[in-house]
């Protein structure tokens, strides 16, 4: 697995990196392994979005926390990849890549966790902010957030979602439509078994024996979990080594850990 942010157009990395797609930064990951289409209008917080440097282009998920406001992963918006937001943009209210969507709005600032990139992978959290406000819909509306007291068990039903690749190396085929998977969550003794930089505000979910996960394109997306009548956002799709890979689940940023930093730049 890797970092799921960027979808790759011309570079795909394989390695632990990054889960996005189009242009690769070291740190991106791809599309959903071994998903399924998801019913229009299922994950009405999903985002897509469409990055570019002017010379490169790539993409990652997201998902919407209030009219203008995107929940991201901070390796999609990596400074070192100087994305430019008046050539960036954001799709809402999105099924098929090839339809239209309900929403489009540019970007008119990303806001990256102050700490990341001072170590390793962690902190890979961001928010983005829409150049204009949306109205909701039963198409667009925000996702709730998962609290730091909220348990979640490898029992619990969760799902990720993503336009990214269906396994490395292998894109997404027309239309495009918007990909899910359950996916239970893994035990951090586990995850750290497996990834040694794994720290407390990580979270993995996946299959120890492979097959099924997230993958390049898939960066910045939402990891959900059922908790009572509702599914609230447990992780953010993070890094992993290739996708799909026997022993090596993907690794997510876990939300709860970064609620004061969310609250703090939405109301900044």
């Amino acid at each position: 697995m890797t970092l799921w942010g960027l979808l790759a157009v011309s570079l795909l990395v394989h390695d632990a990196t990054a889960r996005s797609t189009g242009f690769v930064s070291p740190r991106v990951r791809s599309s959903i392994v071994d998903g399924e289409d998801a019913p229009e209008g299922r994950w009405p917080w999903m985002v897509y979005l469409s990055l570019t440097n002017g010379y490169e282009s790539w993409s990652c998920g997201g998902s919407v926390l209030n009219e203008e406001w995107v929940l991201t992963a901070a390796h999609c918006v990596d400074p070192s990849l100087r994305a430019l937001l008046n050539f960036s943009f954001a799709r809402l209210g999105t099924h098929a890549l090839t339809g239209a969507s309900q929403f489009y709005r540019g970007i008119s600032h990303f806001s990256s966790h102050p700490n990341y990139g001072a170590n390793g992978e962690e902190y890979d959290i961001a928010l983005v902010k829409l150049d204009k406000k949306v109205t909701y819909s039963s198409w667009v509306s925000p996702v709730a957030l998962a609290a730091e007291d909220d348990f979640f068990n490898p029992k619990s039903e969760c799902w990720v979602t993503g336009w990214g690749n269906v396994h490395e190396g292998i894109p997404l085929d027309n239309p495009q439509i918007l990909q899910q998977l359950q996916v239970p969550l893994i035990k951090d003794c586990l995850c750290k078994y497996a990834y040694p930089q794994f720290v407390p505000t990580m979270l993995c979910a996946g299959f120890m024996e492979g097959e099924k996960d997230s993958c390049q394109g898939d960066s910045g997306g939402p990891l959900v979990c059922r908790s009572a009548e509702r599914f609230v956002q447990v992780g953010i799709v993070s890094f992993g080594e290739g996708c799909a890979r026997q022993g090596r689940p993907g690794v997510y940023t876990r939300v709860a850990k970064y609620l004061d930093f969310i609250n703090e730049t939405i109301h900044a």
